[in-house]
């Protein structure tokens, strides 16, 4: 391929050429609840809602869920969402190997400390096509470390997105 483009041999299609990218800085904060079901060292997260506000998508929701097997005070989970705004939508997965939750305590009331790595997969609007990472940070508040919890957390994102465009 690069040796047919120093040749000046052309290999766009007649469709046209390709979508331009660029690369863009994104940070945003935002707060809400989530819901979750910690059953024998199991935690599904079954759900994370919340409001905020977000570079290149405004004033925006995020959704979510996930998952983590409990066995220490800090754990790895995994996870999608999303968050859309007026202006798009950034679609993300959370990296197992690059997120953790620590716990305050064996009992509740605790609060969960958690920071890791979301890796954008898509998205729609302004942020077409979205791909990159963002590094996330936040805390949970949760009355207990058992059966089915909800609490409020905050939580900011931050880093480079690469977008069509």
């Amino acid at each position: 391929m690069l040796a047919m483009a120093g040749c000046g041999i052309s290999t766009a299609s007649s469709a046209g050429a390709a979508t331009p990218v660029r690369a863009v800085s994104f940070s945003g904060k935002y707060h809400g609840d989530a819901t979750l079901l910690i059953n024998n060292g199991s935690v599904t997260i079954s759900s994370v809602k919340g409001t905020g506000t977000g570079t290149l998508v405004g004033a925006s929701t995020v959704v979510g869920k996930g998952s983590a097997v409990s066995s220490a005070q800090c754990d790895p989970f995994t996870g999608t969402g999303s968050i859309t705004g007026a202006t798009g939508k950034i679609i993300l997965d959370v990296t197992k190997s690059k997120s953790s939750g620590c716990s305050s305590g064996e009992g509740g009331p605790v609060t969960v400390t958690f920071n890791g790595v979301a890796v954008a997969t898509g998205g729609t609007g302004k942020a077409s096509g979205a791909s990159g990472s963002l590094k996330f940070s936040g805390t949970l508040k949760l009355a207990g470390t058992s059966g089915s919890q909800n609490g409020p957390y905050t939580v900011t994102l931050s880093g480079k997105l690469t977008v069509k465009g």
